[in-house]
């Protein structure tokens, strides 16, 4: 998990400015990615350039894990409201096995669900982005809200079950090399 920016316009002289500086930068269909750097080595905390000014901040997460022959886990992610999000990009090519199967960017916050191969326990966790707009900084901030057996999942997280099991179902599937919880393509207009 790690936070990018995104501006508005494909401003090229901003991507050769990042990239001398070290920093990640690229040129997307209307815009130009970043990828903030961390302030230290033991830090959460992600430096924004100033050239970024009013950039906005996104989280980027991935689906990923699988089950192996006696342990595993798989990651699954979804909305506030449990939703399925579109991933970015799915990977086809590759060792994928128990590795990551999808990428996602998502503004401000982000629920990530676990489950745990052989134990039947999931664990929901939400992940925002904290920014003072007076700071040169960001950083994910993480908040566990709720860890137990599927199949005690309670009322008020009710809005997550769909992604809790489709998580418990990525832990325990063997060698795992496909998403399991992302909205689907729309079908073309014809």
């Amino acid at each position: 998990m790690k936070i990018t920016a995104r501006l508005d316009g494909e401003d090229e002289q901003l991507v050769e400015t990042m990239t001398n500086r070290g920093i990640t930068a690229k040129l997307v269909k209307g815009g130009v990615i970043v990828d903030l750097q961390l302030a230290g080595c033991n830090s959460y905390t992600y430096e924004i350039p100033w050239e970024l000014g009013d950039a906005t901040l996104l989280i980027n997460v991935a689906e990923r894990g699988g089950g192996w022959t006696k342990t595993g886990s798989g990651t699954v992610v979804c909305g506030l409201s449990g939703k399925p999000l579109w991933p970015y990009y799915v990977p086809r090519r590759g060792h994928l096995a128990c590795e990551t199967h999808a990428y996602f960017c998502v503004p401000s916050a982000v629920v990530t669900i676990t489950g745990y191969r052989r134990d039947n326990t999931v664990m929901i966790e939400e992940h925002r982005i904290i920014h003072t707009h007076h700071t040169d900084a960001a950083l994910i901030e993480s908040e566990k809200l709720w860890e137990g057996e599927l199949e005690e999942l309670p009322k008020t997280f009710s809005r997550f079950k769909a992604a809790a099991e489709a998580a418990y179902k990525k832990g325990n599937c063997y060698h795992c090399r496909h998403v399991h919880y992302a909205a689907e393509a729309k079908p073309e207009a014809k």
